[in-house]
């Protein structure tokens, strides 16, 4: 539901700027959630195999009874993935990659703003992703292992890896996504050294919780699958979004903001001003970035 309603934004942002580049990332998007249906499933069926862990004993029939849903759910996926790429594709079309803003005739200025646009796409994207691993180990954390928890040396182990899992993954990933956006606008370098190394942190944590996931796969049982996905995607993510920073970071104070900030103003005030039909025949004339 929430990626559901995460893509839905992701669309009308893209459509209103007549953003190709959003257009094929939010592609890539959707044949993900697709596959998360099947790992959904997949994740299901191994609770009730048989591996003497009882949880057929305390389930009953809930995942018979679900499985149809649940088959429902990843038909459907597949059905609207496919018709979401042809509806992009046709966007595609139409778009052809053009901005929604004119930057300029300078080509070294459109690569900029290209680089520009796709890295901050990938910032909504890692937005997504590193919240939603988040989440879903904090919820294991709190949900699963706690009220399992026997003993106040396991109790306390417990709360010193909620402590951790805040604030390497919560509190510090949030933090980077915000310094990151905030460095790339206001073109500084300090925010933007603090995203690469938050980065790099986030990263040691994600491949320390997947070894751990890798190590112990009975410790992680019903949510194993889930966690993985996540903690692939995320280390795919930083390893693209840190290069693309890198390439922004190094176009700084080459007049790129005053050139956005320019375009802005001027398309504000020539839709405020133009008459209907002049304003509909500039709106068609968009600049390509290709």
């Amino acid at each position: 539901m929430i990626a559901q309603l995460f893509t839905v934004g992701l669309v009308v942002d893209a459509i209103y700027q007549r953003n190709t580049i959003q257009l094929i990332a939010l592609v890539a998007f959707e044949l993900g959630m697709a596959a998360y249906s099947f790992i959904q499933f997949h994740q299901s069926s191994t609770l009730f195999s048989e591996d003497g862990s009882g949880l057929s004993h305390y389930l009953g029939d809930a995942y018979h009874n679900s499985k149809w849903a649940q088959i429902t759910q990843a038909c459907t996926m597949c059905i609207s993935t496919c018709i979401f790429c042809f509806l992009a594709y046709k966007l595609y079309l139409e778009f052809g990659w053009h901005i929604y803003k004119k930057i300029g005739a300078d080509l070294a200025m459109r690569d900029r703003y290209k680089m520009y646009q796709i890295f901050m796409m990938l910032l909504k994207i890692d937005f997504f992703f590193f919240l939603g691993f988040s989440i879903q180990y904090l919820a294991l954390l709190i949900v699963a292992w706690w009220p399992a928890s026997k003993n106040s040396g396991s109790t306390s182990s417990i709360v010193k890896e909620l402590i951790e899992h805040i604030i390497l993954s919560c509190v510090i990933s949030i933090l980077a996504l915000i310094s990151a956006y905030w460095g790339l606008r206001r073109e500084r370098k300090p925010q933007m050294y603090m995203f690469f190394f938050s980065c790099l942190t986030s990263m040691a944590y994600y491949i320390y919780t997947l070894v751990q996931i890798a190590q112990n796969p009975s410790k992680f049982l019903g949510s194993k699958a889930f966690l993985s996905f996540f903690l692939c995607v995320n280390l795919v993510l930083i390893l693209v979004s840190v290069p693309i920073g890198v390439i922004c970071l190094r176009n700084f104070n080459l007049g790129l903001m005053n050139h956005i900030s320019h375009a802005t103003a001027s398309a504000t005030s020539a839709h405020s001003m133009a008459p209907l039909g002049l304003e509909k025949a500039n709106s068609t004339r968009r600049w390509s970035i290709e």
